[in-house]
């Protein structure tokens, strides 16, 4: 059964197959009512996407996933109902694609270094002139035929601590809430916990006091691979702190990035209605406060 709901999905403006019409129109044949376009540290799709879906019988959310960093984990934020246009969000997420660039090239050169040579610009063109990330690797490794999968080529290379990764230049998480806040939007922690990723280690007890301090407003608790037992204490910390549990399929069209299918992961309806009564809201101070 397709869930009508999806909070978490991607589109060629990052590491996504679809561009963003070709999203929408596939997540409205799959019975999606309600999708959020949540593409990494971009919002460049959700104009298209919002055009696109003005005549379908579904609605976008505008939506992103900013990338942060903490002691060296990767801390992926989710924000919901931003406004795309907002010009202080958009200043930072140049910069932050500027980093993007900086971090993959310097992969690739990396790569080269240990005679695994990929041509630039083909990693570049596998981007598509989207937000550019170690996804767009993995696929040039793919057609190089240094690795056979996605899985292997992170396995082996792009992983935290593999031979060809470099760390790129992120925000705290505390300012990736912050910044979706000034945006209008509400931020969302996502999948903090990734099944059968064994670099993938958030220290919530650390992590979650201080984002919720910034203006945290959920945490992903519905999730692909996620059991019972993940989402139960996954709930338990959203009870705790107060926070939207959120969640969504992670999309991304296969290709680049091996992933669930659209509508894959059962999300409840009434996320939707919770996560607008958290917006921000006129005369209000980021954090919510009058």
């Amino acid at each position: 059964m397709v869930s009508r709901v999806d909070l978490h999905l991607h589109t060629t403006v990052s590491d996504g197959a679809l561009r963003p019409e070709e999203l929408v129109r596939a997540a409205s044949i799959a019975g999606i009512q309600v999708m959020a376009v949540t593409d990494h540290d971009s919002v460049d799709g959700i104009r298209d996407a919002e055009r696109a879906a003005s005549d379908l019988p579904i609605q976008v959310i505008p939506g992103i996933e900013v990338s942060a960093g903490l002691d060296g984990d990767d801390v992926h934020v989710l924000g919901y109902f931003l406004d795309p246009g907002d010009r202080v969000l958009r200043e930072a997420l140049s910069r932050l694609q500027e980093g993007r660039v900086a971090q993959v090239r310097s992969m690739v050169e990396r790569l080269a270094e240990l005679g695994w040579p990929l041509d630039w610009d083909r990693v570049m063109a596998i981007a598509q002139g989207g937000s550019i990330g170690r996804p767009h690797i993995a696929r040039a490794l793919i057609e190089r035929g240094y690795v056979g999968s996605v899985d292997e080529a992170f396995s082996r290379f792009l992983r935290r601590g593999g031979p060809g990764h470099v760390e790129g230049q992120k925000l705290l998480p505390q300012e990736a809430v912050s910044l979706i806040k000034e945006a209008g939007g509400v931020p969302s922690l996502a999948h903090p916990i990734i099944v059968g990723a064994s670099d993938y280690r958030l220290d919530l007890d650390r992590l979650l006091p201080v984002m919720v301090e910034a203006g945290l407003e959920g945490i992903e608790a519905y999730y692909k691979g996620y059991t019972p037992e993940v989402t139960a204490f996954l709930f338990g910390l959203a009870s705790r702190y107060r926070l939207v549990p959120t969640g969504g399929s992670d999309f991304h069209g296969g290709g680049v990035v091996a992933d669930a299918e659209l509508g894959a992961v059962e999300v409840p309806w009434e996320t939707v209605e919770r996560l607008r009564g958290r917006q921000r809201r006129p005369g209000c101070t980021p954090d919510g406060r009058r």
